[in-house]
């Protein structure tokens, strides 16, 4: 999935250097998703240039976003301060990051790295989560490790995050197709525009 010799977070900066635009994902579930909810403070995981967080923030959300790749912070808070929203950017790693007070709505969309790392992301992602609060996370599905020539092992299924969500009241946890995932021109289309994602939402208990 990258490149040898190379870190993971070497890899995502350089990707965020040389493809600031084509690099994030776009999320074709977090508006509906977030529709019902009362507005409130909110935590991107993995928030890459701040796309998601600012989406969040212009329509009422208090976002904190959390990244690892330094590139990509740089570019949410120019993105943030040229859109004038209440949103800020951290660079930490989210397995171990601390943010103080508890979040209203956790989201974490194809952000997670695979294995034990991405476990260590959802407990921490749990701590973070306030009594009553909602937890989104949205993965490339299992099932698109054959046609993109990925270990099943590097990517999630429903099952297999829910399990990671113990004493949680789950809502969602299925498998989307999404036909059009890609617009015309993205590299990452270059084996079909669809993509199956697997989507999880669940609640804190109060």
């Amino acid at each position: 999935m990258y490149i040898a010799g190379v870190t993971e977070r070497e890899f995502w900066n350089e990707a965020y250097l040389r493809e600031p635009h084509t690099t994030m994902v776009p999320n074709h579930l977090l508006p509906h998703e977030v529709a019902a909810l009362p507005v409130g403070t909110a935590l991107d995981i993995g928030c890459g240039n701040g796309t998601n967080a600012l989406g969040l923030a212009a329509i009422g959300w208090k976002v904190t976003g959390v990244d690892w790749a330094e590139e990509a912070v740089f570019l949410a808070e120019r993105a943030a301060f040229q859109a004038r929203v209440n949103a800020r950017f951290e660079i930490a790693d989210a397995a171990t990051w601390s943010g103080g007070t508890p979040f209203d709505l956790v989201v974490c969309t194809f952000a997670l790295p695979a294995g034990g790392a991405g476990a260590s992301v959802i407990r921490n992602t749990r701590r973070l989560l306030a009594p009553g609060g909602t937890v989104l996370i949205a993965e490339w599905d299992r099932s698109m490790s054959q046609p993109w020539n990925f270990r099943p092992c590097e990517l999630y299924d429903p099952a297999t995050i829910v399990s990671m969500l113990p004493d949680m009241e789950v809502h969602t946890a299925e498998v989307r197709h999404i036909p059009e995932m890609f617009v015309a021109g993205d590299p990452r289309a270059a084996h079909g525009s669809w993509a199956n994602v697997t989507v999880v939402k669940a609640s804190r208990p109060a």
